[in-house]
């Protein structure tokens, strides 16, 4: 999956990388929190970034922050006496506590808004038994981790457990843009979606359709619009999978989803806590 915009954006800035353990597990007590690093009050007045939220961590004096780019995605950083850090905290016991400052400060998605967005824009490529579990999959046809996704699902597909509405984008190379509006304007998406899968080059993480020559204003737009969404749920990469749980609501999966997660949602069992292993 590429760095979000975000990110690149601060390392480009020459922000340092934080490599230091936490010394306890616990939840922080509340305290009062300092003024932000002026590098990301900086960027903030800039417009280059927005700080969604500020909270203590259990590293004594570090102070995190949720911040959102131009682009969207939320990523967690830390300030202490004046300094931005970008990078993940582990816990002596091995946990990656920025993943968990990230689920846990983070504003939750209106997935259902999304989907709902999705489905009345239109161009989104179905395929599957209508009444077997949905997926909603955001791929850029030259992602490499889609294609494992491809390869996993495609066999479900088949038998009918399985139903996807993929949602192309088109982000991690410079083909990219073009051979997902290649993939939209053929005359049958799917088949070139397919085309575009089973001949995939991994050793290139290349996709096998060719790119457009040109792009319509509206395919263009479509494009941005499928980006859009992957922004509002957060998402930073692809595959990204909208799914409904078993209470009906929906959810999302960043990242390639474990065989054992797929298997268990088309069979519409209880899914593992862990999508990603």
């Amino acid at each position: 999956m590429k760095p979000s915009p975000l990110r690149r954006c601060l390392l480009g800035l020459g922000v340092l990388l934080l490599a230091l353990p936490v010394f306890a597990a616990t939840r922080p007590s509340p305290r009062a929190l300092p003024a932000m690093p002026p590098m990301l009050t900086k960027l903030a007045a800039a417009g280059k970034l927005k700080v969604v939220s500020q909270f203590a961590t259990e590293v004594p004096g570090l102070t995190g922050y949720i911040v959102k780019g131009k682009g969207g995605g939320n990523q967690v950083v830390y300030g202490e006496h004046g300094y931005l850090f970008v990078g993940h905290i582990i816990s002596p016991k091995g946990a990656d506590l920025t993943d968990d400052y990230r689920d846990r400060y983070s504003p939750k998605p209106d997935y259902a808004s999304v989907v709902k967005k999705l489905d009345s824009g239109g161009h989104l490529i179905h395929e599957g038994r209508s009444s077997a579990p949905l997926l909603y999959v955001f791929a850029d046809p030259n992602c490499i981790f889609c294609y494992h996704f491809y390869r996993m699902a495609e066999p479900l597909v088949a038998s009918g457990k399985l139903q996807l509405r993929w949602v192309m984008v088109g982000f991690l190379q410079s083909t990219s843009a073009a051979k997902a509006a290649a993939i939209l304007s053929a005359p049958n998406p799917l088949g070139a979606l397919h085309a575009d899968e089973d001949r995939f080059d991994t050793a290139h993480e290349s996709g096998a359709i060719p790119p457009a020559r040109s792009q319509s204003k509206a395919l263009q737009e479509v494009l941005q619009a499928h980006l859009s969404a992957m922004d509002a749920i957060g998402a930073t990469g692809t595959p990204t999978l909208l799914y409904r749980d078993g209470k009906g609501r929906w959810g999302a999966v960043v990242g390639l989803p474990t065989k054992e997660w797929l298997d268990q949602y088309a069979g519409r069992k209880p899914l593992p806590n862990r999508p990603n292993g």
